[in-house]
């Protein structure tokens, strides 16, 4: 895999420094060039027409005095930003977030994916808890700015999802560089910048092919990539099971059924369904055995019942083979269209992953010899 190559302003900060030692034995990013105000060694601010290496995204945690200069270098050199740079003005905001529609743009009240949980779980618990306001204690290095970005992003998100208040409690403690947040049972520690470096070095990589679209936060890059990996999932488990002649049916999970199964990188397919010329089925995806993330039902029959099995054999078969192939068509079926002979494939749908129905068809000529219903989407409890 070719490495995604990273130029990091602000590379003589804590954050930078660490990124920079971890990014010399990485296999997946590279840091080709630094920019920082006054080492020698590194490219300075008002020199960034001067560098002279190839980079895919950079990464920007420096002072918001030096900003101004980054993001515009960042537009006219059509790269994704990622903006870990504290206490931004209005105007700078504003100029952000227009940038966020030519260029990819991250900026987050948090950058860490420890964090991220524990802010899914305060808001679960949030939502499921008797008290009317929630109480959050947060105890920080004795220079951390407060309240910290994470508390303002708790805050905002229980508010928007579960309709509490959080009283936010900040105190500057520790001589160390401690990061600690506290809800109920709930507790999350974070310490040093190595594992913040390590991170950010991640959401570059989730960076490099994005496209200009609003913020990117680490919420919305997370959910991105579950999608993607799902994504890519089907077209895998739809070429291994149904579709591919020489696949072998699994032991019924239900009476009268026939199942294919198959999993692969911790993601399991499962595919049951009744019947023959007419049939009803159901497929499921769990991220574990426990957890089903993805499913479809369907109904099918062969209207011509004499040409069933020339029609799947000749028609159905090799179009859902080519899953994945039409980029326009989400990985359910087949692709819009498809030819072999006098048989002709077709397969409309609307929506996406997350929510779709679509209604596949097979003509032999110009008559319609088969035709199948479906809709699904993501399963959330």
């Amino acid at each position: 895999m070719e490495k995604v190559k990273i130029l990091w302003s602000g590379i003589t900060g804590r954050t930078g420094k660490e990124a920079l030692e971890i990014a010399k034995t990485s296999d997946s990013v590279e840091i080709v060039a630094g920019i920082c105000r006054s080492d020698n060694n590194f490219y300075h601010y008002d020199e960034l027409d001067s560098v002279k290496e190839d980079f895919d995204v950079i990464v920007d945690f420096s002072h918001k005095d030096s900003f101004n200069k980054i993001l515009d270098y960042a537009l006219k050199m059509k790269k994704p930003i990622i903006i870990g740079t504290a206490g931004l003005t209005d105007e700078q905001m504003k100029a952000f977030e227009e940038a966020s529609n030519i260029i990819p743009v991250f900026r987050g009240g948090n950058f860490r994916f420890e964090v991220k949980k524990f802010i899914d779980d305060v808001v679960e618990y949030a939502k499921r808890c008797e008290e009317e306001n929630i109480e959050l204690i947060e105890t920080h290095y004795k220079t951390k700015k407060i309240p910290s970005e994470t508390a303002k992003v708790i805050a905002k998100r229980v508010l928007d999802e579960a309709g509490k208040k959080v009283e936010i409690k900040s105190f500057l403690k520790y001589d160390e560089l401690i990061n600690d947040w506290k809800v109920a049972d709930l507790n999350c520690r974070v310490i040093g910048f190595k594992e913040l470096a390590k991170d950010v070095l991640t959401i570059a990589l989730m960076m490099k092919n994005k496209k200009p679209n609003g913020i990117y936060d680490l919420d919305r890059l997370i959910k991105e990539k579950k999608i993607e990996d799902l994504y890519n999932f089907l077209i895998e488990a739809k070429k291994h099971t149904y579709a591919n002649e020489n696949a072998e049916k699994v032991t019924s999970s239900r009476k009268g059924s026939h199942d294919y199964h198959y999993e692969n990188n911790g993601m399991i397919y499962h595919d049951t369904y009744f019947g023959g010329t007419k049939f009803m089925g159901e497929e499921v995806v769990y991220l574990t055995e426990e957890t089903p993330i993805w499913g479809m039902n369907y109904y099918g029959l062969t209207l011509d019942e004499t040409l069933s099995e020339e029609a799947m054999d000749k028609a159905l078969r090799p179009a859902l083979m080519m899953v994945g192939e039409d980029t326009e068509v989400i990985p359910v079926r087949g692709p819009k269209n498809y030819q072999n002979g006098d048989y002709k494939y077709n397969f409309l749908v609307n929506g996406n992953l997350d929510n779709f129905e679509g209604i596949e068809t097979i003509h032999k000529g110009t008559v319609k010899v088969y035709e199948l219903k479906c809709h699904g989407g993501t399963i959330k409890r």
